[in-house]
């Protein structure tokens, strides 16, 4: 099996391996990152490119997109889902499904600072920090819907500063 290098160096010719739709829907999240002033740092893996999104103050990771030629992803780290609890309880299965899934925190690391707790339908959850939340396959409403909960997020991020 022949594998194409990965040879993209910037972060539009990393999303130019997506066409149609994806790209576009993906280059979007990419001008949220902008827009957010987030610092973006492209990455090449052994399989597939990724472009992570952090807030400079405080110094975090927000999103990160990973993508190949055959398929991609948002990994979203919705750490204060609890404080727009509101805004997710109006998403789609799909995205409470994604929320839901994400790893049980076992405080896998020495210097875990304990989980992400949060209520969602009724039910509590403590997802791992360092997992985050992948979204992947969505409707173009989900991705839209994505993106409103990054922007809260965000917020939340820099009223901490």
């Amino acid at each position: 099996m022949n594998k194409s290098p990965l040879t993209a160096e910037t972060t539009e010719e990393m999303l130019k391996v997506l066409s149609g739709k994806d790209y576009n829907i993906a280059y979007d999240f990419h001008k949220l990152g902008q827009l957010l002033g987030c610092k973006i740092e492209p990455r090449t893996g052994a399989r597939s490119y990724r472009i992570l999104y952090s807030t400079k103050k405080p110094k975090r990771s927000l999103f990160t997109i990973e993508c190949n030629e055959k398929k991609w992803r948002v990994k979203a780290n919705l750490y204060n889902l609890n404080t727009y609890r509101d805004t997710v309880e109006e998403c789609s299965k799909t995205i409470k499904d994604s929320i839901t899934k994400t790893r049980t925190c076992k405080k896998c690391n020495p210097k875990c600072i304990g989980g992400s707790s949060f209520e969602l339908d009724g039910k509590s959850y403590l997802t791992c920090v360092g997992s985050g939340h992948y979204f992947a396959n969505m409707e173009e409403i989900d991705w839209k819907n994505l993106k409103k909960l990054i922007s809260k997020e965000n917020d939340i991020m820099q009223k901490s500063v």
